[in-house]
């Protein structure tokens, strides 16, 4: 924890400092306005309302009204939310001349509203006005008990799928994209790790994410390299500033059968004057998962979560924000994962995540420039791992990947219907590698590097624009970006060491050069441009054309990694992945009904793949770039609430992958899938969900990969109204996943052995007490 005892000393200081300037108290434009009930007129009482620009929070009263003190005139974003009812956020504009007052009408219930604003699109625009497709999960699909990776609930989110290593190791493929095509960031630190192994999303603590921003759909112009796919960005939970001193906290427990997975979690917040702060933490045990195929043994896995957050208000509309995030896995089972042996045993022994950060914001220094923020980060991922793959043979990788990254991100309004938001970015992953390969019928250990000491630099500039040309029916988007690639490896020898009797051989016998010091650069551009029309009240027709790259990553230009009977090697010359899509869509909404349908096609080049070749006279498997490939399909989600209390909801997914070369398709493309709910609520009693999830037959695979039959899985979810005890409040949750205790099996999964099915019957229960 040497990150964390690094920042505490600096964030004591900076809060005193912070007490003592607000000692003679704030001053500013104060925002009034009344919260009612869309449907009865009736207020709505005990609502939280968050400007997002200075973290400022206050809450509407038993009359549905509130006041909360912005710093000064400009443009902010206002956050609603209410246990019963959508939330809701909304871009005002406020002015000394006319104090802003507003009244919002909530909408009970689940349904997605078009007053949601977007931030992984830089212009933070709200989501009608954005051409991208653009994908927001509900607050209760993050909350559901017992999950043991934040993927397991995002796999219902049209064109995601859910790719499984094991119980615990989960990644998401986004279009047909997966694993090193998609973008993934924490508080806008980048995600930076190996990924022949999945891992790192489940290095986030599912109770600490507030909310998920999925951007389907190449992504570099926003992003960087890496988001041929698209982009995930993962936005935790952040204290608030208040008028009045607070301090609140929230315990929860969940239990799960299908493993025996219990888990504990705990957070306290609280604000006072010109300082607020959130500390959090977790812990969960499983045993191995039992399925309707027999139980997936070396499946069971344990981890720790710990987060503490401290914003320091330094004056007005300026505030500073440090994070520090911490979640370990330990003693964590790989039941699957491509690069392993079908009979080895292989365990995560240590997995671990530390990110530090800083950031500061500035809100609405001027009329034309509403908001300047700097963030400094480094994120550290550590795996260590165990391969047992004979009685004879074990073998211990282990890897430190450490990314440091800095951006200025400034938003001007030049104009009132024009929002440009540019900036620049840099950051670096340095990756530092070894293995012991331990022969215990030789009585050696040999020491390996596999990839050598090296680093990737990144460095890029960005602008993004939105212009209503005409407020309200057509909005115009676009955006650019130019990154500089620098990529450096030291020179590497292996193998490294051999222990024999004791005595450690530096070098050791037969030790050879596998990769020499050299550096390599690299410059890709990228762009995009879109467009919104709404010819009529909740009707949207969007377009947009993008384009994104991919520079290879140090696994692929620097791997080594003998398995026996061959080896798979890297290649330091391997060029940049290029993309082109086109996407369009339609979005219609009205009172309780949302439709929402996207058609995209995404062209490739230069994709990077393995070919067989030899090394050494040996069989092995290279990277190389090679032709072209094309993704291309649709989604479609509707909901619809034909009676007060209840909503239904469908969605369909469908992606295709060819390569253009070979004419065959491409592998890791998920099938058909979807999902059909039905939610329930009884006024002062709680809701009822019941959901279908189904994909089709995968009868096209790729590559090596064997064809997938369909399955249909049945889910129920019960949620009592919460119970008021004593100031506190008491929410009960209960459920059961594979009602019917289905034998199936996801098309990306890469679990070996005889067992493969998913989890079988699973009960669920949680408690959560909120003070």
């Amino acid at each position: 924890m040497t990150m964390g005892r690094r920042i505490l000393p600096l964030a004591l200081v900076l809060a005193a400092a912070a007490m003592i300037m607000h000692a003679a108290g704030v001053e500013g434009l104060p925002l009034t306005g009344r919260l009612t009930d869309a449907e009865t007129g009736l207020p709505v009482a005990g609502a939280h309302l968050v400007i997002r620009e200075t973290g400022r929070m206050t809450a509407s009263d038993s009359a549905g009204t509130f006041v909360i003190v912005l710093p000064r005139s400009g443009r902010y974003t206002l956050t609603v939310r209410h246990v019963a009812y959508v939330t809701v956020e909304k871009s005002i504009i406020a002015a000394p001349a006319t104090p802003p007052a507003i009244h919002l009408s909530l909408i009970r219930g689940t349904v997605q509203a078009e007053e949601v604003v977007v931030r992984s699109t830089r212009t933070s625009g709200t989501y009608a006005a954005t051409p991208f497709p653009v994908a927001i999960p509900a607050a209760p699909a993050l909350s559901t008990p017992a999950l043991p990776t934040i993927p397991d609930a995002l796999a219902a989110v049209p064109g995601i799928a859910l790719a499984r290593d094991g119980s615990w190791e989960t990644s998401l493929s986004v279009r047909g994209m997966g694993r090193t095509g998609v973008v993934t960031m924490v508080d806008d630190a980048r995600i930076e790790t190996s990924t022949d192994l999945a891992g790192p999303l489940s290095l986030i603590a599912v109770h600490d994410i507030e909310r998920v921003e999925i951007v389907k759909g190449p992504a570099s112009s926003l992003d960087g390299t890496g988001a041929l796919g698209g982009s995930v960005h993962f936005i935790s939970r952040r204290p608030v500033f208040t008028d009045q001193p607070r301090f609140g906290g929230q315990y929860s427990a969940d239990l799960s059968s299908v493993n025996g997975a219990a888990g504990q979690f705990l957070s306290l917040d609280g604000a006072a004057g010109p300082v607020a702060a959130r500390l959090s933490g977790g812990r969960r045990i499983a045993r191995n998962t039992r399925t309707p195929g027999g139980t997936l043994e070396n499946s069971g896995y344990t981890d720790f979560s710990l987060s503490g957050t401290l914003g320091i208000e330094l004056a007005a509309g300026h505030a500073l924000l440090l994070t520090y995030q911490r979640v370990q896995g330990e003693d964590a089972g790989i039941p699957g994962g491509a690069a392993i042996a079908a009979p080895a045993r292989a365990t995560y022994t240590l997995a671990r995540r530390e990110l530090g950060a800083v950031e500061y914001r500035a809100a609405n220094l001027s009329p034309i420039l509403p908001l300047l923020t700097i963030r400094i980060a480094r994120q550290q991922i550590a795996r260590n791992v165990e391969i047992i793959q004979s009685p004879a043979l074990t073998l211990t990788p282990h890897a430190v990947h450490t990314t440091n990254s800095a951006q200025a991100e400034v938003r001007l309004l030049p104009l009132t219907t024009v929002l440009l938001t540019a900036g620049a970015e840099i950051w670096q992953r340095s990756l530092e590698s070894w293995r012991e390969r331990r022969q215990v019928s030789a009585g050696t250990i040999t020491g390996e590097r596999p990839l050598p000491l090296s680093r990737f630099l990144s460095a890029g500039i960005f602008a993004q624009g939105e212009w209503q040309i005409e407020p309200g029916l057509l909005t115009v988007t676009s955006g650019a970006r130019h990154d500089w690639i620098g990529v450096h490896n030291d020179e590497v020898w292996s193998p490294e060491y051999l222990i024999s009797g004791g005595v450690k051989q530096i070098p050791a016998p037969g030790s050879r050069m596998l990769w020499a010091a050299r550096s390599a650069r690299d410059a890709s551009w990228s762009a995009n441009a879109g467009v919104v029309y709404s010819p009529a009240p909740g009707l949207d027709l969007t377009a947009l054309c993008a384009t994104a790259f991919r520079s290879p990553s140090l696994e692929e230009r620097y791997d080594f990694i003998d398995l026996g009977t061959y080896v798979r090697l890297g290649n330091p010359d391997l060029h940049a992945e290029q993309s082109l899509s086109v996407n369009t869509g339609v979005r219609f909404q009205h009172a309780g009904s949302r439709i929402q349908a996207d058609c995209f096609l995404n062209g490739l080049t230069d994709m990077v793949a393995e070919l067989p070749g030899t090394f050494e006279g040996r069989r092995a498997y290279i990277r190389a770039n090679i032709g072209k490939a094309r993704l291309y399909g649709y989604e479609v989600s509707l909901e619809h609430a034909p009676v007060s209390w209840g909503t239904v909801a469908v969605t369909l997914a469908a992606v295709r992958g060819e390569d253009r070369v070979n004419h065959t398709p491409l592998p890791q493309i998920p099938p058909w899938s979807g999902t059909v709910m039905f939610g329930g609520t009884v006024t002062d009693a709680g809701s009822l969900t019941l959901t279908a999830a189904w994909a089709a037959r995968q009868g096209s695979p790729g590559g090596d990969e064997s064809a997938t039959p369909g399955y249909v899985v049945l889910d129920a979810d019960l949620v009592p109204v919460p119970v008021s005890i004593a100031g506190t409040s008491l929410a009960l949750r209960a459920g059961v996943r594979n009602i019917f205790d289905r034998d199936y099996r996801l098309h990306l999964s890469t679990l070996r052995g005889i067992v493969r099915s998913e989890p079988g019957r699973n009960l669920i229960v949680s408690a959560t007490i909120t003070f």
